[in-house]
């Protein structure tokens, strides 16, 4: 079960649907996780943890650690975080092959070039 991850999570500033759209499950899948109905997989669950920039320990309970022995962020860095479409443009990109990460950045600077055009 994952002791912490509702606790993570929230110290982290996301809502749950908002949450579980990072990780590209519904919100009702990512609930069974919190409420410990349902375990993710082992994939899924470093990606919780990567999101989250905990440990997988952690999450289980098997720490100790508090939540600012494991450096979540200040109140000015959470403010400074990433939108939820730059999060997904970010986690789309890692995902990408060599080609897609190309495709991407050439459509970001196409994006780029345009708007400055127009301004």
């Amino acid at each position: 079960m994952l002791v912490n991850l509702k606790i993570a999570r929230e110290a982290r500033g996301y809502k749950q649907k908002d949450f579980a759209k990072l990780l590209g499950v519904s919100q009702q899948r990512y609930s069974t996780y919190e409420l410990g109905k349902r375990q993710p997989d082992f994939s899924m669950l470093l990606q919780i943890a990567e999101l989250l920039n905990i440990t997988t320990d952690y999450l289980f309970g098997l720490t100790s650690e508090t939540s600012d022995e494991i450096n979540l962020p200040s109140e000015k860095e959470q403010q400074e975080k990433l939108s939820i479409a730059e999060k997904l443009l970010v986690d789309n990109y890692r995902k990408s092959s060599d080609e897609g990460k190309k495709a991407i950045l050439g459509e970001a600077q196409f994006a780029a070039l345009n708007s400055s055009e127009n301004s």
